[in-house]
């Protein structure tokens, strides 16, 4: 339902009129589980983790609140930049970027590291709005219609795979195929690019997966054949999500993270440890915050404005959604390890800093809703 055409008068009440509290009330509450999840993985003290990441969730809340007061329209005027300088710092990463666990995706900015592949997801999205945004004429066409948009979402994520970041270039293309999913393609048009994506994976599986990619899913399939190798995290995970029960040993009570069975509690296998403090209710109950938080975005975009408001939430919608599926997957064993992390959950500033502002960027299109604005 669209907001009252009466505006009320007095700045208080502007504001509080104007702000999303669906979304201030969502993120608060995923953010505070996420600090006392921290403080768990830990080991019980309020500094270290949940130290850094308070700290980064004040600096995304300042971002967060900055662009919700700015008319997401401007964006439209810098899509295209924004987007060229992503894929720039990609590109420089490649160059001058920092070597951690043979893996080259960070920037060293001095006081901090910075991974630019986590802001391109981001950005990918804004430069997709911009360009489904500006008409639809001649866009039905081949050329301008379908190679374009997948040259936008293709150059990042194969720049993001070389570094190599194998499930942040998917993650980029499933936020790609989500929008084009629900603005531009027909079932038929959809089924085809899971098709050519599946395709391209199993070429991928021949000739370009590197051997500890390919490892990942041997330990997926069978985590019990590789006890000490990368199958070791996946079977304490399973044991930590079985612990958990129906309400949990109890914040700082789950064994698994005590005793530090489950490697990775403050990243990878954030949701392992979460899922043995607080059962299947407290798991089940965040998972619901987030999809209240992607069925938000998705409502958000039934009332935009105009198509790049719609397309903009769509793409933060896919970034929240996929992220949890692709995290949440691999401590079910859903999925191979991929290494992406849990929204507010994962230990990391770039995440953060990203989902802020892509929060931010979702409250100004609430806002900036009505037509009369």
């Amino acid at each position: 339902m669209r907001r009252s055409l009466v505006r009320p008068s007095g700045f208080w009440a502007r504001l509080w009129h104007e702000v999303d509290w669906v979304i201030v009330f969502l993120t608060v509450c995923i953010v505070t589980l996420g600090l006392i999840n921290l403080r768990s993985a830990g080991g019980g003290q309020w500094h270290g983790y949940v130290r850094d990441q308070a700290n980064w969730v004040v600096i995304g809340s300042v971002i967060m609140g900055g662009l919700a007061m700015i008319d997401y329209r401007v964006f439209h005027r810098v899509a295209y930049i924004v987007y060229g300088a992503g894929v720039g710092l990609v590109i420089m990463v490649s160059v001058q970027g920092v070597m951690i666990n043979s893996a080259q995706r960070w920037l060293d900015l001095g006081l901090f590291r910075f991974q630019p592949s986590e802001l391109m997801k981001l950005l990918l999205v804004i430069g997709l709005a911009r360009y489904l945004q500006d008409g639809t004429e001649g866009k039905r066409r081949l050329l301008p219609g379908v190679f374009y948009p997948l040259l936008m979402v293709g150059v990042p994520a194969l720049l993001v795979i070389r570094q190599p970041a194998l499930s942040t270039g998917i993650m980029l293309t499933v936020i790609g195929i989500s929008i084009f999913a629900a603005t531009r393609l027909t079932l038929k048009g959809t089924l085809g690019l899971l098709t050519l994506g599946v395709l391209g994976f199993m070429v991928a599986w021949q000739s370009a997966l590197k051997n500890y990619q390919r490892q990942r899913i041997d330990v997926w399939l069978s985590p019990e054949t590789y006890p000490e190798q990368g199958g070791y995290q996946i079977l304490q995970a399973r044991t930590a999500v079985g612990n958990g029960g129906l309400f949990g040993r109890g914040v700082g009570q789950g064994t698994q993270n005590i005793l530090d069975f489950v490697p990775y509690g403050e990243s990878d296998f954030a949701f392992a440890v979460f899922a043995e403090e607080w059962g299947f209710v407290g798991t089940t109950t965040l998972l619901a915050l987030y999809l209240c938080l992607v069925l938000w975005a998705i409502n958000l975009a039934s009332q935009a404005r105009d198509r790049m408001g719609a397309v903009l939430s769509i793409g933060v919608a896919a970034m929240f959604f996929w992220h949890v599926v692709f995290n949440v997957g691999v401590v079910l064993e859903l999925f191979p390890n991929t290494g992406l992390p849990l929204p507010f959950f994962t230990h990391g500033g770039s995440n953060v800093i990203t989902m802020m502002s892509a929060l931010g960027i979702l409250m100004s299109v609430s806002r900036f809703r009505d037509a009369r604005r």
